[in-house]
């Protein structure tokens, strides 16, 4: 009986903070610039100086550097405070997790680890609760698209396990909120016969699924003129459709393409618009920065590595955080009418989805899945030159490892990727791109990609 009191109340709470933050947020993209800034600096206030209080990893940090927490008014004085590198958090989680009670009873999250190396986060229930009404804004893009007064089906396709689904299933816990009520779950390790036939059973409205997963589903279909329902609005996140594979789907399937920039550290980033001229970013709840190779700031119009702080979870704190994505600001206002900062480009976030020759499509995260428990690989990039012909480079701890484990993984790989022939080599060290992000799987031959 206690467990179901408890139970009860933790659920009334969340529903509570849920109703609390909901006021407003449909009108906050369009707030005069001063007054986004004057709400932005308050959470700045409140976040450092709960930070420097309960925070093993800032209460060292202003101890060591002598900083006063009650100096940093606003986001421009974050800047006094050096860059967090994701591999301090990943190493060392609980040094950047609050020990206060609502730190104390964060929920962790983790990452997909694509580049293997995942990384955990914990947020506060009751943010996680405030997240359904953080996410007003971007829902009012989609109402806008579909009209008010009625219901709209959708099928989102996930991996098993992801962020997204534990998400979903703390709000369950945690508030009344009841889920959307025509909504079909499927998973990227699903058949792609299985993934066309529910299309076309459940005739969604809305798609909303990985932008590599998407893109490969469309661009199968497109090639091997699959009859696919198509929804009228595709929504993707978590990792890049290309521009390519975007044209694609809006020109030759008539179907308009959104997107919106979530990351485990910060649900909320940024949402695209009708507009379509880039994310516009919740300044807010969290702040952006980008910036060069030495860490200065870059100005708008120019690329740079994106830098976050979020101010909202009571979890983990994260304050000028290198997310590790690289973007490009402008430095104009949307036609949409939003005064949120736009991010006009995301660049160096493209997965490759593999498609088979039997026609599957396989995820990254699965790919991960064959690397995650064998430590001594360092890193490793799998690269599809035909649908049956892979090549695979590790970089393990010594060369005796590789001699060790090379071929077993290579035979994980082809339990997973069916009859395929993998050519595998040790590497010494893997590069990454131009752009500064590395692509653990890439793909040379997605069906209908360009060459």
């Amino acid at each position: 009986m206690t467990a179901m009191l408890d139970a009860f109340f933790t659920r009334l709470a969340g529903t509570g903070t849920v109703l609390a933050h909901l006021p407003g947020q449909r009108g906050i993209p369009y707030l005069a610039p001063e007054r986004l800034q004057k709400k932005r600096d308050a959470r700045v206030r409140r976040i450092v100086r709960y930070a420097a209080a309960t925070v093993p990893y800032y209460r060292q940090l202003f101890r060591q550097q002598g900083i006063d927490p009650r100096d940093i008014r606003g986001a421009d004085d974050l800047d006094r405070l050096p860059l967090l590198e994701k591999a301090w958090v990943r190493a060392d989680p609980e040094h950047f997790r609050s020990q206060s009670r609502s730190g104390r009873r964060a929920i962790p999250f983790e990452t997909s680890g694509s580049t293997r190396s995942p990384l955990t986060a914990y947020h506060d229930p009751m943010s996680v609760a405030a997240n359904l009404a953080f996410c007003e804004p971007e829902k009012e893009v989609v109402r806008r698209f579909f009209g008010r007064g009625r219901p709209v089906r959708q099928i989102s396709i996930y991996y098993p396990g992801s962020s997204v689904l534990q998400i979903w299933d703390v709000y369950r816990r945690i508030t009344f909120v009841p889920p959307p009520a025509e909504h079909l779950v499927l998973s990227v390790t699903d058949p792609l016969d299985k993934v066309v036939a529910a299309l076309n059973a459940f005739r969604p409205d809305l798609l909303i699924g990985y932008g590599s997963y998407l893109e490969s589903l469309f661009r199968m279909a497109h090639a091997r003129q699959i009859t696919l329902h198509p929804p009228k609005l595709v929504m993707y996140g978590a990792d890049m459709m290309t521009e390519p594979g975007k044209r694609l789907i809006e020109e030759q399937f008539g179907i308009p393409v959104y997107s919106r920039y979530r990351a485990v550290e910060s649900f909320q980033i940024g949402f695209t618009c009708e507009k379509g001229q880039g994310f516009h970013i919740r300044g807010d709840l969290c702040d952006m920065k980008l910036v060069g190779a030495q860490g200065q700031r870059v100005p708008a119009g120019e690329p740079g590595e994106i830098v976050i702080s979020n101010f909202v979870n009571r979890g983990t704190v994260l304050l000028n955080y290198r997310l590790g994505d690289v973007g490009v600001m402008s430095g104009a206002p949307c036609g949409c009418g939003r005064t949120l900062p736009v991010l006009t480009g995301l660049l160096g976030r493209a997965e490759d989805a593999l498609i088979l020759a039997d026609g599957r499509i396989v995820d990254p995260r699965l790919v991960w899945n064959v690397f995650k428990d064998r430590p001594e690989i360092v890193r490793y990039q799998l690269v599809q030159h035909e649908p049956a012909r892979f090549a695979l480079k590790l970089v393990t701890t010594d060369r005796e490892a590789y001699d060790r484990i090379g071929s077993a993984v290579a035979a994980d790989l082809r339990e997973l990727l069916g009859s395929v022939r993998i050519d595998t080599s040790f590497c010494e060290r893997l590069e990454s791109s131009a752009s500064g992000k590395f692509r653990p799987v890439v793909s040379h031959c997605s069906a209908g990609a360009p060459r």
